[in-house]
Parts: structure tokens; C-alpha cells; sequence
């Protein structure tokens, strides 16, 4: 499981300069930068003819879905021995990480490059969450 949103974004390269993207997690939409400064939306991104784009934006996603499930299950170990105030915390990253893993494939269907994307099977099947 990767520990930062800089780990999750490390295969993605920049279009324009090669150097690696990584999504910042405070844009309400999914945006990606690399440390020469580009900016990149997930539609920009996906306009691009670059195979590695596509090839590290799969893998991204695979890593989101599992990170999210990692994090469900911890929220429900940490409720089931207790610890609602620290269930709470990691049910709120679950939450912020799936809104994210919803987003993307939404922004796929839009794009020409759709065709290209193929989903994992574990994104198709990501569940919401029950923020109760």
C-alpha cells in the first residue's frame, strides 16, 4: 500500500516534460502536477496520446481501490475493538479516496480516449460507503 498521494501518482509521467505526476488531493477535481510545474486535469490527461499515461493511470487506480479497501477494513477493525473516534478517521479518508475512485471513471467515459482505459475489475466494483 502506498503511504502518500506522491507514491500512488509515481507512475504517471507528464506529457509534456516526463517527469513524474502526482494527483493532488485537495482539488475537488482530480488534478495531477509535476515538479516542473504542469498541471494536468484527469480529462487533460486523458487527451493525451502518450501510452504511459494510460498504462500508469491503471496502475494508479488499482493502487486507489486497494489503498480504499485497506483503509474499510481498518475503520472496521478499529470500530469492532473500540475505537469509534479512530474508525471514524479512517472511514473518512475511505470515503474521501472512493469519492476520488468514483470521479475517474466518469471522466474516462467522457473522453475520447476511452477506448484505450481499460478498468480493472476491481474499479468496476468499488461499493459506496455507508458513512454511518
Amino acid at each position: 500500500m502506498a503511504r502518500s498521494a506522491s507514491q500512488l501518482g509515481s507512475l504517471l509521467r507528464c506529457p509534456h516534460c516526463g517527469r513524474h505526476l502526482y494527483p493532488n488531493g485537495l482539488d475537488s477535481i482530480l488534478t495531477f502536477y509535476c515538479k516542473s510545474g504542469h498541471k494536468l486535469s484527469l480529462s487533460e490527461l486523458l487527451g493525451t496520446q502518450v501510452a504511459t499515461v494510460r498504462e500508469g493511470l491503471e496502475a494508479m487506480l488499482a493502487e486507489w481501490v486497494g489503498h480504499h479497501l485497506v483503509l474499510i477494513e481498518t475503520a472496521e477493525d478499529a470500530r469492532k475493538n473500540g475505537y469509534s473516534d479512530v474508525a471514524h478517521i479512517y472511514q473518512r479518508h475511505a470515503h474521501s479516496l472512493g469519492t476520488r475512485i468514483d470521479k475517474v471513471p466518469s471522466v474516462i467515459a467522457e473522453s475520447d480516449s476511452s477506448k484505450r482505459i481499460i478498468l480493472p475489475e476491481a474499479i468496476r466494483s468499488v461499493q459506496p460507503l455507508d458513512n454511518g
